[in-house]
């Protein structure tokens, strides 16, 4: 309970939340509703701060991986990567190439200060020592290209056959997971997520401070931290209800090393009973979840729909691509890892003279050089673009230019029960959606007729469905503007829903939760004055 009387609601992400857009809606929402809303945000590095959010407030903590870094079991594997010839994971990759950058601007070092020296009056007398001599470092860059390079090959030789073999990767993938979730060699989180114990020291004696009537934990990360303050509030005679938004089928989780993907699962089977409502994001994962830990009351719904401000200056996704009025433009946004199937739409572009793609997307990375390499092999790349993000507020504006928002998603089981981000936007935005075969896309897509489908991995078959769309959108354009479609894949229906989550949970709301406008959520995103 916060000092003035008013519910007092905690949000926990296992994120910074101010990224998190569904977390800064969930935090908008409980504000609105008179409710003393805060979010706890976690980063592994850095300081700590607190901004506020309109209303509401998110602390970000700093929880550096103290406990994960120390021991035994730390330094054997600090050895093991070191003597492994090859780089097992991206993350070792793109740390041994930012090493490299700074031996890189170390050789140049000593060549800039002698520059910049003959300009000036020195302040000491002698010459500023130096780390190596030039030589040495120069050597030293020289070597560590050719290393990272040859180490660096199997992951890219590995990368390219996930992008040709990616169903029977999945398969024996999926394999490996049951395998590690089952048996007497199961992989338990207390071990193979050492960062939860730092997690529990700081941020579980945040909340035993905080004294909250509800948690809210988006995603699996903080399910023990709120569990057991949960557990500590009732000792104290304390009531603390908890909520599990649960994002993810963690099963089917892509691009998570097998083993961390069975300690999730591992977290969030030991901890499930211990909350007292779980929502989700899609109708097949609800089922998924009750079926799997046995739940008695389906999970409630609370999909992945954007909230809707005005901007000054409204976005456009076209001006940002460069594409002109007129000329046929398809928007995708979202991660662009292989299994999000982007490179198919790539492949289309082929098949689609004069048809444009735009690719929105947060920060350039490996996988986008990639794609772009792919555009240049199949004679698109002045047909393909990227675009930034934008504030998520003004998602649907930026969007509606396009002619056609994908959703290309391969076959995997998270995939298969996914309703994404993207997939409401581009409804709010008035698109019409060509979404692969997963089956909860696609069978909203068909039954609405805001769309049209395609055989996940095929080009060909996007490039068709595409065709139907963009020679006659008037009928899908149409469906996706009827106000019960506008309504349904709205924040406003979404947050309805919390609405009555929180008052069950909590006895009751504050009476602005029920003003006419409660659910009308806008702007979400930190202004420069928050900040």
């Amino acid at each position: 309970m916060s000092g003035d009387g008013r519910p007092r609601v905690v949000i926990m992400p296992g994120n910074d939340a101010l990224s998190d857009a569904r977390v800064l809606k969930n935090l908008a929402t409980a504000a609105r509703f008179g409710l003393d809303a805060i979010a706890i945000g976690v980063v592994r590095g850095g300081p700590g701060r607190e901004v506020r959010v309109g209303d509401a407030r998110v602390v970000v903590v700093p929880v550096p991986p103290r406990v994960g870094a120390a021991g035994a079991r730390a330094w054997l594997r600090r050895l093991g990567a070191l003597l492994r010839p090859w780089y097992a994971t991206e993350s070792e990759l793109k740390t041994a190439r930012a090493r490299l950058a700074y031996q890189v601007r170390e050789a140049s070092a000593p060549e800039g200060r002698a520059r910049r020296d003959a300009g000036r009056e020195p302040l000491v007398d002698g010459a500023a020592p130096s780390a190596a001599p030039a030589a040495l470092v120069r050597a030293r860059v020289l070597a560590g290209k050719v290393v990272v390079r040859l180490r660096a090959l199997p992951l890219q030789r590995r990368r390219a056959r996930e992008m040709r073999a990616h169903e029977e990767t999945q398969r024996s993938r999926e394999r490996e997971i049951a395998r590690l979730r089952r048996g007497p060699g199961r992989v338990r989180w207390r071990t193979e997520l050492p960062i939860a114990v730092d997690d529990e020291v700081v941020l579980g004696r945040m909340l035993d401070e905080l004294r909250p009537d509800l948690v809210h934990v988006h995603d699996v990360f903080m399910m023990g931290v709120a569990a057991r303050a949960a557990a500590r509030a009732a000792l104290a005679g304390r009531r603390m209800a908890l909520v599990y938004d649960a994002r993810e089928y963690l099963p089917g989780l892509a691009h998570v090393p097998p083993r961390t993907v069975a300690a999730y699962c591992d977290l969030e089977r030991e901890f499930i009973a211990d909350f007292d409502r779980v929502l989700t994001v899609s109708a097949p994962l609800a089922e998924l979840l009750r079926r799997d830990h046995r739940l008695r009351r389906l999970p409630d719904l609370v999909l992945n729909a954007p909230t809707v401000a005005p901007a000054a200056d409204p976005p456009s996704v076209r001006r940002a691509a460069g594409v002109p009025d007129g000329v046929p433009l398809l928007v995708y946004a979202g991660g662009v890892n292989p299994a999000r199937g982007v490179q198919t739409v790539v492949e289309a572009l082929a098949l689609l003279p004069g048809v444009h793609l735009a690719v929105v997307i947060n920060r350039e990375s490996h996988v986008t050089a990639e794609l772009a390499r792919l555009a240049e092999q199949h004679g698109v790349a002045d047909r393909y673009h990227t675009a930034p993000f934008v504030p998520p507020e003004h998602v649907t504006q930026y969007f509606a230019s396009a002619d056609a928002g994908l959703s290309p998603l391969l076959h995997v089981v998270n995939h298969d029960v996914a309703l994404t981000n993207k997939f409401c936007e581009y409804l709010l935005a008035g698109l019409p959606v060509v979404t692969s075969d997963t089956p909860a896309q696609a069978d909203i897509v068909r039954e609405l007729g805001v769309g049209e489908v395609f055989s996940a991995g095929d080009a060909a078959d996007l490039a068709r469905a595409v065709g139907l769309v963009l020679a006659d959108p008037a009928p899908y354009r149409a469906a996706v503007a009827r106000p019960e479609v506008q309504h349904r894949f709205s924040w406003d229906a979404q947050a309805a829903v919390l609405r009555d989550v929180y008052a069950e949970l909590l006895g009751g709301l504050p009476d602005a939760a029920w003003a006419p406008d409660a659910t009308r959520i806008g702007a979400v995103s930190p202004t420069e004055e928050d900040r």
